[in-house]
């Protein structure tokens, strides 16, 4: 009988670790913050012109993640766009 009290209670509190290990659920962003970073990235990153070979999208896309990491704040030195060439 003493050995099924200890595997029961050992179910148990391996049960009671399981729970407490899951993580909470991850908290998604509002609308108005996606909508700000969006802005805020298509500014810093604008389109490139048709034929260019100078692609943005993936700068665009780094800058939005990293807009809504800082919860809609960036430096103002980042939204200067560096990627286009001049023009001429």
């Amino acid at each position: 009988m003493s050995n099924f009290v200890k595997l029961f209670f050992g179910f148990v509190a391996l049960g009671l670790l399981a729970i407490l290990a899951v993580p909470g659920p991850a908290s998604a962003i509002t609308a108005e913050l996606a909508k700000k970073c969006q802005a805020m990235a298509a500014k810093a990153h604008p389109m490139a012109l048709p034929g260019s070979k100078v692609g943005t999208a993936k700068a665009e896309r780094d800058y939005f993640g990293a807009c809504i990491k800082n919860n809609g704040t960036m430096p103002d030195s980042n939204t200067q766009n560096t990627t286009t060439p001049a023009a001429k």
